[in-house]
């Protein structure tokens, strides 16, 4: 006859399960970095980036340009480089896909590249000239190396610009802005002034209608986005789920820099990754109830063709500007570009330009096209640096 199972036994076996569990849950948390902060060989970038192995040679200025702000984290650059010269290689293989149909973003994100580039230049002994590459966006074929600019270099002895130091200190940050704190008064004057060629322009609001306009214009968008199941998706390939794919990959998105509160961030990194359709969601529920009521400053920057490549690039090196600006005066800025997309996506679509409307009202002048829009204010929390990958990865002998 068997013997009944006794409190001894039981209690025997749960303990078993228990620490079985236990040991899971504390694998889990440490194969995952719950609770550590991202560090290693997809962070040294950061670190290295004035290494003397690069200092006063032109892998300087690469090492400048792979911090740049870029869409996505997707780092679209190759630099083809030489003693006298770097190419600028846009990576279309790359994309953002209906994300991003028709590179444009892309595009900035070179030219925030370039940005770093020339300011890293005189630095390192050099004296620097741009040669952006000309054409549209919409003849550009997929899938291979496209050149989007060439950097001509020469010795020289020129003035290195402030803005080259606040480079490593540029994070995009997603978290709630304090907005009771309002938006520093010469910081405001600094970015009206700050497109000097004529290229793009910047329009700044802190409050009125044109602010919940372009508010609900960004919450309206995001909301597009996630209704389109292609959109979601083509922008979900480049989540990382965990240190392993990031150590592997170097680029894209993970949870550290997605804005998330301690509590929320080490639950959303123990716990499998959502699918699109959900982590997408509660991208537009920050959107907004987090992003746009506390922005103390939104903000868009526009150029005449928003599809010429030059002004692409143009309005790229602008946006670097405008964000290492703000770095160095401890203000906080985050691209909320959702407005544009749709523009694109429409577009794409040949569908009736919703969007294009919704933006050309707020911005009220038919000479320009918005084609990026942000915010700033000052930080309630530091955001962390995202993973790059190193310059000899992105390099080739010219």
């Amino acid at each position: 006859m068997p013997h009944p199972t006794t409190r001894r036994r039981l209690l025997q076996g749960a303990g078993a399960i228990t620490l079985i569990a236990v040991g899971g849950a504390v694998w889990r948390a440490h194969d995952r970095e719950v609770f550590a902060t991202p560090s290693g060989a997809p962070y040294d970038p950061w670190a290295m980036w004035q290494s003397p192995d690069y200092r006063d040679t032109s892998l300087a200025l690469v090492a400048a340009g792979i911090l740049a702000s870029n869409p996505h984290n997707t780092q679209p650059w190759i630099f083809r480089v030489s003693e006298t010269e770097i190419e600028v290689l846009a990576d279309t293989s790359r994309d953002l896909g209906t994300f991003d149909p028709y590179l444009r973003e892309m595009h900035i994100g070179l030219g925030c590249a370039i940005e770093n580039m020339m300011l890293a230049a005189p630095a390192n002994g050099f004296s620097a000239a741009v040669d952006l590459a000309p054409g549209s966006l919409i003849d550009i074929e997929r899938g291979g190396m496209v050149r989007a600019a060439t950097i001509r270099l020469s010795q020289g002895n020129g003035a290195v610009d402030p803005h080259y130091e606040a480079i490593p200190h540029r994070h995009t940050n997603r978290y709630a802005y304090d907005r009771e704190r309002g938006f520093p008064e010469d910081l405001l004057r600094r970015f009206t002034s700050m497109p000097e060629n004529g290229d793009a322009v910047v329009s700044l609001f802190t409050e009125g209608e044109a602010f919940d306009a372009l508010g609900r214009a960004i919450m309206d968008a995001t909301d597009e986005i996630v209704a389109d199941p292609e959109m979601i998706e083509d922008s979900h390939r480049w989540f990382r789920d965990g240190p392993r794919e990031m150590a592997r990959e170097r680029s894209g998105l993970e949870l550290d820099t997605a804005g998330l509160s301690p509590a929320l961030l080490a639950a959303a990194k123990f716990l499998p990754a959502l699918p699109a359709e959900q982590s997408h969601g509660a991208w537009a529920d920050q959107t907004r109830n987090t992003h746009v009521p506390t922005a103390a400053l939104l903000g868009t920057i526009s150029v005449h063709d928003r599809y010429d490549r030059p002004q692409a690039l143009a309005a790229g090196r602008v946006w670097q500007r405008l964000h290492l600006e703000a770095s160095a005066a401890g203000i906080a800025m985050h691209p909320l570009n959702q407005p544009v997309e749709m523009i694109d996506r429409e577009r794409q679509l040949e569908k009736e330009p919703v969007a294009e409307a919704r933006l050309a009202a707020i911005t009220g002048n038919p000479a320009w096209q918005a084609t990026f829009a942000f915010r700033a204010g000052y930080p309630t929390r530091d955001a962390m640096a995202s993973a790059r990958r190193s310059v000899e990865e992105v390099t080739e002998a010219g």
